[in-house]
């Protein structure tokens, strides 16, 4: 059953309502089911499954690697720049190198897999067209389907 048979057999009457029906019901457009509401729900959701597929898979679009190389080079950077100052004042170079390694790891476990945030754009593929197949395959049998003779010398 479909949002739109669903949405005929609101229309119809056929079908009721959660909850009361106010007066004024007629004068407004009539609310959505509650079918209609957990089916569009589920579609926008992803559950456990889904997501643990999406990661195993590797998948991310191109828009995505572009996000996650940016976000990962502008947080390593600013941790750099952050890490350098804190540690110039504090005369330890040792905390630069705690900056940049804490974003390095942090940046790591967020744009090394393929979250679903990295994938909302993508790659709409087209089908494949189907080639001719060759009709010389049956008159390369007919010349040549023989041995080949070996002069004797």
């Amino acid at each position: 059953m479909s949002i739109v048979d669903l949405w005929e057999m609101l229309r119809s009457g056929s079908m009721d309502f959660v909850g009361p029906k106010p007066p004024w019901r007629f004068f407004l457009p009539p609310p959505v089911p509650v079918v209609v509401v957990v089916a569009l729900r589920s579609s926008r959701t992803m559950s456990i499954v889904d997501l643990w597929e999406m990661l195993r898979s590797g998948s991310m679009d191109f828009v995505g690697q572009k996000q996650a190389f940016d976000f990962q080079y502008y947080i390593i950077w600013i941790a750099g720049i952050i890490g350098f100052i804190y540690g110039f004042i504090q005369q330890r170079f040792l905390y630069t190198f705690y900056f940049i390694f804490g974003a390095t790891m942090f940046v790591t476990a967020v744009c090394l897999p393929s979250w679903p945030w990295w994938n909302r754009n993508p790659v709409k593929w087209l089908e494949p067209k189907e080639e001719p197949k060759p009709k010389e395959a049956k008159e390369d049998k007919k010349k040549g389907g023989g041995k080949k003779d070996k002069k004797k010398e």
